[in-house]
């Protein structure tokens, strides 16, 4: 898997509005996850993109990036992916400058090879 990380610029066209995103590709991490008892025994690799949305540059590493998920993730015990996609988004709009936050996670192996399992969410701060 080829990993990427940019920097883009969105402007207005009246250009009042500059935003500046930051993306982040197939971050592998591991978690305790999973609805099923046995998936709950041991830590499981998930596949992160993400892509952060800021009012100015907002300049983090990918292993800056990757230390601080690791952090957050270590308490987790959700059974859902959905449930950990929402707990990071929260963390990275509170702790973070961004103004938009799209999280997509994929657990590979959790339907074998017939399938991909995964799930994209997008927040916003208020």
């Amino acid at each position: 898997m080829m990993l990427v990380k940019h920097d883009s610029c969105d402007a207005s066209i009246e250009g009042h509005l500059v935003a500046h995103t930051e993306s982040y590709a197939g971050i592998e991490l591991s978690a305790l996850i999973g609805v099923y008892e046995w998936e709950r025994e041991a830590l499981r690799p998930l596949i992160f993109d993400i892509h952060l949305t800021a009012p100015v540059s907002f300049n983090i590493s990918r292993s800056e990036l990757a230390a601080q998920m690791t952090v957050w993730l270590q308490p987790c015990r959700y059974r859902l992916l959905e449930a950990l996609a929402e707990h990071l988004a929260q963390h990275m709009l509170r702790e973070w400058p961004c103004r938009r936050v799209v999280i997509g996670i994929e657990k590979p192996g959790a339907l074998g090879d017939l399938a991909r399992v995964g799930v994209r969410i997008a927040r916003n701060k208020d």
